[in-house]
């Protein structure tokens, strides 16, 4: 069957349906230099630019229309806002039905976030229903994540599948099925890491070193007394602390409740006017929409993270001098796995709600930010010869807490590592892996959607 593949992006579309023997005879990407790689891989394809510049009309016949349409708008990394998003992104969808109200493709298979489903209270969703229900689909969408089928990563996606109602009002929907995840496959990072790699990899720089040591040296005085390491979030700034919080917000109590009290680190708030009080609060109580009380959930963080300072504020005290340096996001900590206690056992994320620590059967969803690309902390470099970027030998220190993972195993992780990325920086890689489809379960999907 003839595919079209709109939003093409590095092309995981193209490489799941070719895979199955259809053939692309149209792609559509917005940047140029994806734009030029994509004819660069497959260069039998015309590539085009901007969607909304072209007319339906110049498109190809075609049976199956795909499309990973932006996902900024339902991302929770995002502003979420929808259809009503300020640079026009949610109004691409409309594009895809652009397309579909004058070709009327026999299959359409789309992509996006996770979100989505529940996006403004599921009015996104339902707008989304009520269009293709409009242009004579059938459909079904489902969420799901590379590592319940194998793969080792943790990626929820959105996926959206329909099919053409024939003129009896027909489609075929009733038969299809989504594969269903195997609970039992156990997915390893380890078996698309390549210790040999020396492609453009980035050590942890040295000034996180330091930062490791401490939360290393944290995590193993908390297990050697409690024997495990709490699932919450680590707050520090809550050690210490004593302001109340259980009925009102710090930031709407009165002046008179607050001064005197301990703010983050225990450090006493002081001072004649609310904004000098709650300069010295923990970030996240300086300003609340909740002017009443804080969610329950928040409440039990903020217990747990006092009550474990007090089982343990005679070591915590002077191991506060090791971590207060550094930036407030490395001052948090979610330890997400129940193996051993060692940190270069695991998988290391730096996000802006603090370190992530997950097992080695969970390499988080590779973002848009590059900054939060996971870390590898067992794997060295492979030293001979190695160079910074500004042309010095690497020694072996540099490697101590290991690498951020490479481009070529991020290809692997999203099952596009046949593609040639020639032309695109390190970063460029990073941004355009972490916003391809899966080209695995896109397989997978299709293999039971599409007949004939």
């Amino acid at each position: 069957m003839r595919f079209v593949d709109l939003f093409a992006g590095l092309g995981g579309f193209h490489l799941a349906l070719s895979r199955l023997g259809h053939e692309c005879v149209f792609a559509s990407e917005i940047k140029p230099k994806l734009q030029k790689l994509y004819k660069i891989n497959f260069p039998d394809v015309p590539i085009h630019g901007d969607i909304t510049k072209i007319d339906a009309a110049s498109i190809p016949p075609h049976d199956i229309l795909c499309g990973g349409f932006p996902c900024q708008p339902f991302s929770f990394s995002g502003k979420k806002q929808g259809f009503e998003d300020e640079l026009g992104r949610g109004n691409l969808f409309d594009e895809i039905c652009r397309v579909l109200d004058y070709h009327h493709p026999k299959y359409i298979f789309l992509e996006n976030v996770s979100a989505l489903p529940g996006h403004d209270g599921g009015r996104t969703w339902k707008i989304i229903q009520q269009k293709l229900d409009a242009l004579g689909y059938d459909f079904d969408g489902r969420v799901f994540s590379p590592h319940e089928f194998g793969v080792p990563q943790h990626r929820p996606r959105f996926y959206i599948v329909g099919m053409l109602r024939d003129a009896d009002g027909n489609s075929g929907m009733r038969k299809f099925h989504f594969p269903q995840p195997n609970e039992k496959i156990i997915s390893d990072v380890r078996t698309i890491v390549d210790p040999s790699d020396n492609d453009d990899l980035q050590p942890v720089r040295r000034a996180l070193h330091p930062v490791f040591d401490a939360w290393q040296e944290f995590v193993y005085n908390v297990t050697k007394r409690d024997g495990y390491m709490p699932s919450h979030c680590i707050f520090t700034m809550e050690f210490g602390a004593d302001y109340e919080f259980e009925d009102t917000p710090p930031a709407f109590q009165p002046i008179d409740r607050l001064r005197g009290r301990r703010g983050a680190y225990g450090k006493i708030l002081k001072g004649d006017t609310m904004d000098e009080l709650i300069a010295d609060l923990p970030f996240y109580m300086q300003k609340t929409k909740y002017e009443d009380t804080y969610p329950e959930f928040k409440k039990v963080l903020i217990r747990q993270n006092r009550e474990m300072y007090n089982r343990h504020k005679d070591w915590i005290d002077p191991w506060l001098k090791k971590i207060m340096p550094y930036p407030r996001t490395q001052r948090m900590l979610e330890w997400s796995t129940n193996q051993d206690w060692d940190f270069k056992n695991h998988v290391i994320q730096l996000r802006p709600s603090g370190i992530r620590i997950r097992s080695l059967n969970y390499i988080p969803t590779i973002t848009l930010c590059t900054t939060a690309t996971p870390i590898l902390p067992w794997v060295s470099y492979p030293l001979d010869g190695a160079v910074d970027k500004k042309g010095r030998p690497y020694t072996p220190d540099d490697f101590r807490w290991g690498r951020y993972i490479s481009h070529n195993e991020a290809a692997r992780i999203q099952s596009m590592q046949e593609l040639n990325y020639n032309g695109l920086s390190r970063v460029q890689k990073m941004k355009a892996l972490g916003n391809a489809v899966n080209v695995d379960v896109v397989e997978m999907i299709a293999r039971r959607l599409i007949k004939g």
